[in-house]
């Protein structure tokens, strides 16, 4: 599982980066995961998975934040890649993990039909992965047991609607997403789990169910030969998805 070393609000590994491995992504996971008869692994234990589409989400600023939606606000940043304005689908990579339940091993928005040829740590522009040693990420803290993609100007525009004198106002906007949200999952195969692809202002939020529940988690971007963005992917840590330096290289 990934060290809570750095926090959401971006710090930094403090040691000398060039001397020591980093984390790294496996294709064959971020893609495979999609596909259908794909099975992950983690553990020593097997988890079939199958992906479901939960919609589309409407991305207008062309700048994405990946956050825990009912932990959103406008200091969230968003990631430096850009994405041409549009609706973007978003799938769930489902895990079927027998008596534990349906968990959301990854979640994916596809920007391009386009095949990733290779991927890289989804960063903010205040983020550099050069900067990280050993099992070290950069990531977003989950605490409500939900991540999201969200158009960048979202948090914005919440802000403005809902100004701090209208605390029941937002409250009663999120509390609306937890109950569709959690009704809505069920007809899509996640029983227990949560899954909500909402309009908000100028752009919108997808929201989904966070793998084990909270915790601090990556995301990927795919590239494709014309190094485009063409994929981002959210790694919840329920298959293993990355490769973890051995222990002699994190010193």
């Amino acid at each position: 599982m990934f060290r809570k070393i750095l926090a959401a609000v971006g710090l930094m590994a403090a040691c000398t980066p060039a001397a020591q491995a980093q984390i790294t992504p496996r294709p064959e996971v971020l893609t495979g995961a999609f596909t259908p008869g794909f099975v992950g692994e983690a553990d020593e234990k097997r988890y079939p998975l199958r992906t479901i589409r939960i919609g589309e989400v409407q991305i207008s600023s062309g700048r994405v934040i990946l956050v825990d939606p009912f932990l959103m606000s406008t200091r969230d940043r968003p990631l430096a890649i850009s994405v041409p304005p549009g609706r973007y689908p978003v799938d769930l990579a489902v895990a079927d993990a027998g008596d534990s339940g349906q968990r959301v091993a990854l979640a994916r928005l596809l920007i391009s039909e386009a095949p990733p040829v290779r991927w890289a740590l989804a960063v903010t522009d205040e983020q550099d992965p050069a900067t990280l040693t050993g099992d070290d990420i950069f990531g977003y803290g989950v605490d409500a047991g939900t991540g999201a993609f969200v158009d960048a100007a979202v948090p914005a525009w919440l802000a403005d609607r809902y100004p701090p004198s209208d605390v029941d106002g937002y409250m009663a906007v999120v509390d609306d997403w937890q109950v569709r949200g959690e009704a809505a999952a069920p007809a899509l195969g996640i029983p227990y789990g949560f899954a909500l692809v909402e309009p908000l202002g100028p752009g919108g939020a997808a929201m989904f169910a966070s793998g084990w529940g909270d915790g601090y988690y990556a995301s990927w971007v795919g590239y494709d030969a014309d190094d485009r963005p063409v994929v981002i992917v959210t790694d919840f840590a329920v298959i293993t998805a990355v490769n973890f330096p051995s222990a002699s290289d994190s010193r």
